[in-house]
């Protein structure tokens, strides 16, 4: 089966700021009452355009004849083609400054969510483009000027509901008039939520998520920073992998499967320009935990992209990104190996059925065999042949993820298979080695990309594209190991309201404290949150940033919890952005309109305005779980400690997780001049990021005193190594990192 495509025509699934034409730029819609002088009732008569029906069995009847071993036959939308714009849909009204605005309703029963996409996409400066539903529990945007594009299409994510809102506001004094045009219209017949119940859906919970296996110090973890998610012309999802180049320039190229952009051959001779400029790209969609599914982050994406090189008789596609993927999404390039020699175990990266991150692991040998399929004609043992998984099997969504062997390099990239749950045997890989220089075209092979210079060399270490300005994210959670137990507290005396949210205590606001040894910038953090409870259409959440030595003092910076994420509006191919549903379990990603500067001691908090009866909170360690507290309530308008928590006094650690860069070296004395590495303390002196010079993987440490006694050794097995350390007491410390035949020693201050 192709394990690679989600046909969408309306998909509901991921919130993400994306770079190109899919990063939002702040800014809210208008009071729904801002329709200068038109009452609500005749307005919302002309506002809403309605979709016509459709057969949904005769569609889930047609997919299931589309059933196939390359696995790209999982649609889950229908496909509208429309053409609304301003000048025939929706209503029109000027604000009493001048401003413009369009608003455009559109209604398809019953669907799980509406995607469009703008097929003409052109803002004056100064405008500003939102999406939301109706109870504005969603909003997408804003999009302005910085998201015009050569290709003039912005496709965008889905916003949940059967209904869907477009605001665009031109100021009166705009250079030009704006042009919009919303060409298609999906309607989601299928819950694409990989983890959450719906037909099929339960496969996917048998193939591990990746923080099964990305713990610190994993080879997994670079590499699963690789791997994304692809949203691709509003109805296909995919996987693809971020692959480095010779040149180590950090040209965001990606890896996939042609079949992805071509509907499984089903579609002769396609634009693959077109189509690989309507697609969005979702970083860092994983769970957080491994035992308990999560939904993952869906704030981090990048839209649209250049075909660079097709081909159909190996299933090669390469493509290049529109932009380089900003430094918080913490992306990585990973190395590849096209030679025909490598080692067991295998991994296999992907987003099954479009889910969360997973990861499916093989112990056996693989070796080169001919994969054909129906309506294929693949180039013969082209493709390495995965017999069997020890761990986990591929599906629908899978395809064109990367095969990383025992040393991470990429050496395939997923077609398709037979495996499923109860027969995990038979996938197919195409090999980076049978289609390296398997045609003299340039637009057909890999060479030509990957060994720009022509060094005739087949294998590539990977690549952190920021070096030595790499972003981190701290957890206080996580460093303790413990984020599997995580809970979310009660009041004793109710089992109800939680602890660490708004509660009839008092309670207005929450806080997680970091302490870091030197100067950082903050680009904004992870929130792990249980489900809203009751109703969250009226529920304000606001993002603090604090200094203070002992607590919570000095405000540094403000920005609302609206989690959102992008896709393809097909009507126009356009990207919009959409905000995220807050009734489900899940990790979120909240980026700061700007970097923070923090020293020594910072907070990250939440403050809560809610209506009765509904409740924010987010996950917490339980009772006895740590002895240290950085868990912090504002208390009838007091900062208190969780320890000293009237009801429930505990120590605990609240699931926020901040990215930050650092803007020095921090708590190290340099001993060797132009010393390549680089060493962070984090987590209160807990652990050891150690940055590796740009294209070395390999190194081994030793934590020594000053007398010189050894107190830890190890090996590090990727480009960024993450160090629990347990020193005793106070003092200087040596760390000696070995690599490259050569060692560096630094002072630590603990």
């Amino acid at each position: 089966m192709s394990k690679g495509f989600l046909f969408i025509s309306v998909f509901l699934l991921l919130a993400v700021k994306p770079t190109i034409a899919q990063i939002s730029h702040g800014g809210k819609p208008l009071a729904w009452n801002a329709l200068s002088g038109i009452e609500s009732r005749s307005a919302e008569a002309s506002l809403f355009v309605d979709m016509p029906s459709f057969d949904v069995e005769e569609e889930l009847r047609i997919d299931s004849l589309n059933e196939s071993d390359m696995r790209g036959g999982y649609r889950f939308a229908y496909k509208f083609i429309t053409d609304y714009n301003p000048n025939n849909s929706g209503v029109n009204f000027t604000l009493p400054d001048g401003t413009r605005v369009w608003r455009l309703g559109i209604r398809s029963p019953g669907a799980y969510s509406i995607n469009i996409l703008f097929t003409r996409y052109e803002l004056p400066e100064g405008a500003q483009l939102f999406l939301y539903n109706r109870d504005r529990s969603q909003i997408l945007g804003s999009f302005n000027q910085m998201n015009n594009s050569e290709s003039g299409i912005l496709p965008v994510a889905p916003v949940q509901g059967d209904e869907l809102i477009i605001e665009y506001q031109e100021p009166a004094k705009a250079a030009f008039r704006g042009k919009l045009t919303v060409g298609e219209v999906n309607h989601a017949y299928r819950n694409l939520r990989g983890d959450e119940p719906r037909p099929g859906s339960d496969e996917y919970k048998a193939i591990p998520p990746l923080a099964c296996y990305a713990t610190g110090g994993s080879i997994y973890e670079p590499l699963g920073r690789s791997v994304v998610m692809m949203l691709i012309d509003g109805v296909i999802a995919c996987s693809g992998t971020l692959v480095n180049n010779m040149q180590n320039d950090g040209k965001p190229y990606l890896l996939t499967a042609s079949h992805c952009l071509n509907r499984s051959f089903t579609v002769s001779n396609p634009d693959y320009q077109k189509v690989a400029g309507r697609i969005v790209f979702f970083f860092n969609y994983d769970s957080p935990t491994c035992n308990t599914i999560l939904k993952g982050t869906e704030e981090m994406s990048v839209a649209s992209a250049k075909s660079i090189a097709i081909n159909e008789q190996t299933d090669l596609a390469l493509l290049e990104l529109s932009q380089r993927p900003p430094v918080y999404y913490q992306p990585y390039y990973a190395g590849w190996n096209a030679t025909q020699i490598s080692n067991p175990p295998y991994a296999g990266i992907h987003h099954p059925g479009g889910s969360v991150k997973r990861i499916s692991l093989s112990e056996d040998n693989i070796k080169l065999n001919t994969f054909n399929t129906i309506g294929t004609h693949f180039y013969d043992n082209c493709h390495w042949h995965v017999q069997k998984w020890s761990d986990g099997f591929t599906s629908k969504g899978s395809s064109g993820s990367a095969l990383f062997d025992s040393e991470g390099y990429v050496i395939g990239a997923l077609s398709g298979g037979l495996s499923m749950q109860d027969k995990p045997f038979d996938d197919f890989y195409y090999a980076l080695s049978q289609t390296w220089t398997i045609s003299e075209e340039t637009d057909k092979q890999l060479k030509h990309w990957l060994d720009p210079a022509n060094t005739n060399k087949l294998l590539c270490k990977g690549l952190d594209p920021y070096e030595q300005d790499h972003c981190l994210k701290l957890s206080n959670v996580e460093a303790t190991g413990k984020q599997e137990l995580i809970e979310t507290a009660s009041i004793p005396t109710t089992n109800t309201e939680p602890l660490f949210g708004n509660n009839s205590l008092g309670v207005t606001e929450c806080a997680e404290a970091y302490t870091i040894t030197g100067k950082a910038l903050i680009y904004g953090a992870y929130f792990v949150t249980p489900s809203v409870t009751g109703s969250y259409k009226d529920l304000n959440v606001e993002v603090n940033v604090y200094g203070g030595t002992d607590k919570p003092q000095t405000l540094l910076h403000t920005e609302p919890f609206r989690p959102s994420y992008q896709n393809l509006n097909t009507s126009d191919n356009s990207f919009q952005e959409t905000d995220k549903p807050l009734n489900r379990s899940q990790e979120t990603y909240i980026h700061f309109s700007k970097p923070i500067a923090v020293d020594g001691t910072f907070y990250i908090s939440y403050k809560i305005t809610a209506p009765k009866g509904t409740t924010f909170s987010v996950y917490n360690l339980p009772k006895g779980e740590t002895t240290k507290n950085t868990a912090w309530a504002n208390y009838n308008g007091k900062w208190i400690e969780a320890t000293t928590y009237p009801q429930n006094p505990f120590s605990t650690s609240l699931y926020i997780d901040p990215v930050i860069q650092y803007t020095t070296s921090v708590g190290i004395e340099d001993i060797e001049d132009n010393n390549p590495v680089r060493i962070y303390l984090e987590n209160n002196h807990k652990t050891l990021r150690v940055l590796l010079p740009n294209g070395t993987e390999k190194a081994s440490y030793e934590l020594l005193s000053l007398e010189g006694k050894i107190l830890q050794a190890g090996n590090i097995r990727s480009n960024v190594g993450i160090i629990p350390v347990n020193v005793s007491a106070k003092g200087i410390y040596l760390v000696k990192i070995t690599c490259n035949n050569r060692y560096y020693t630094q002072k630590l201050i603990f």
